[in-house]
């Protein structure tokens, strides 16, 4: 049983590990906990102190020759999409989708968290809460035979686990003896879990398209990105460094507190990686090595920045969720940008706050988790909603459905795009209660 965290006024996904606790409680709407936020789908359970501003406050030296003068950064230009006129892309139009009732395939003691589909669209990678214990298993399930095969177990992270396709293997960050952060490769049951690189600034970790290596920060270097090779064993560095924003820089970006540590996601093709964090978001060629920033749009109380993005299957459009200002936030919306065209448009679909995203394999269509409200005791409802990326047209879907706690727990659109799974738990109307984890599967149809 798991009590989750009340709302606070600020929303899920705004994570770092110096601020977890207060960036995590509002995806879990009006759930409580009787424990420590390590209970919540992949959140840190560590306590890590929060990094020192960077660059360190200036300390008196004695006098001595005059320094060398420094040289300011060079800008980061704004990246530039070419407005170029793309055909029409044939697709569904939203009132031809059909969600089935949701299924439950498995049951957990605690929570089950939903980290993606894996190609073949058979097996899901999800967490598997321990009872009792701020850790969790990391383990594939096979949604039509019900098998589930271990892949390890790691301290539970609000980062999820990744599929390493080419190696048939999963990456996941988890916790040394002496409290490091370190990135682990599993290959299954039969062999042993390999510690890959220890000192992790963060536990983000992005898998390259091919499912060979593996984008990682460290403590050292936390605005250098370095990729480990699973198959070669072989760390290597990527030719750029990313902006550290100082902090005394923060009051105009309209936040006080960060920079929180980047995070990343591989373009479809290969050739690109996205960083980001709530500084900035930045488009890197790995061809040239050359970085620009991904301009998300203006807005009236500061700079606007996202904390979770992910890319259409066809490298298209870039989907982001964003805000503004430090946690605990106010609202957060969806940015969708066309990067054929250089198109931007932000949707918040008339609701405060959107929690999760996953994209159809036709890469025109997603589906957001969003909070649609609260039921008569008060607990917060998600709802699901189809989003048009071309035309911003949206739908709710199985609108007299309660959820709770999908935005929390995952939810991810299969590669055939015939089933969507989400997190389904059963909580007690009064108490607020999580009595038991559950993984759903919907079926979708759509008719011509």
């Amino acid at each position: 049983m798991k009590r989750l965290l009340s709302i606070t006024g600020g929303l899920l996904g705004l994570l770092a590990l110096g601020a977890l606790a207060v960036a995590l409680a509002l995806t879990f709407g009006g759930l409580r906990t009787d424990v420590k936020p390590a209970s919540q789908a992949f959140q840190s359970p560590i306590e890590t102190p929060t990094q020192p501003p960077y660059p360190p406050p200036a300390t008196p030296t004695p006098p001595g020759p005059p320094a060398t003068p420094t040289v300011a950064p060079t800008p980061v230009p704004r990246c530039t999409f070419a407005a170029r006129p793309i055909p029409a892309e044939p697709g569904p139009p939203l009132n031809a989708y059909h969600f089935s009732e949701p299924q439950v395939v498995l049951t957990h003691t605690s929570a089950i968290g939903i980290a993606g589909w894996l190609p073949d669209g058979q097996r899901l990678l999800i967490t598997r809460r321990i009872p009792g214990q701020p850790r969790e298993y990391v383990e594939t399930f096979n949604v039509q035979t019900g098998e589930l095969q271990r892949y390890g177990e790691r301290r539970s992270f609000d980062a999820k686990p990744i599929w390493l396709t080419a190696e048939r293997a999963v990456a996941f960050a988890d916790v040394s003896p002496d409290k490091q952060v370190v990135l682990r490769i599993s290959r299954g049951e039969s062999a042993p879990v390999e510690e890959a690189i220890t000192g992790l600034a963060a536990p983000y970790l992005a898998a390259s398209p091919d499912g060979r290596r593996v984008v990682f920060f460290t403590k050292a270097a936390q605005n250098r990105p370095e990729a480990f090779d699973v198959a070669q064993v072989q760390r290597q560095t990527f030719p750029f460094t990313l902006p550290l924003t100082p902090w005394q820089e923060l009051p105009a970006l309209g936040q006080q507190v960060g920079p929180e540590p980047y995070r990343a996601i591989w373009h479809p093709d290969g050739n690109q990686v996205a960083f980001y964090n709530d500084t900035g978001f930045y488009l890197a060629d790995l061809a040239t090595g050359q970085i620009c920033e991904v301009d998300l749009g203006p807005h009236v109380d500061g700079k606007r920045w996202t904390f979770h993005a992910q890319w259409s299957p066809n490298g298209r459009y870039l989907a982001a969720l964003t805000t503004v200002g430090d946690p605990a936030v106010g609202f957060s919306d969806l940015t969708l940008i066309d990067t054929n065209t250089g198109e931007r448009r932000h949707l918040d679909l008339g609701l405060q706050y959107l929690y999760a995203i996953t994209w159809a394999p036709n890469s025109r269509d997603l589906l957001v988790v969003a909070e649609k409200g609260t039921n008569d005791s008060g607990l917060v409802l998600h709802g699901l909603y189809v989003v048009n990326a071309a035309t911003g047209d949206t739908r709710q879907m199985l609108a007299d459905h309660q959820f709770v706690g999908t935005g929390a727990w995952g939810v991810a659109w299969s590669p055939t795009g015939q089933a969507i799974a989400l997190a389904c738990p059963v909580v007690t109307p009064k108490e607020h209660l999580m009595t038991e984890g559950r993984l759903c599967i919907v079926s979708v149809e759509v008719t011509r």
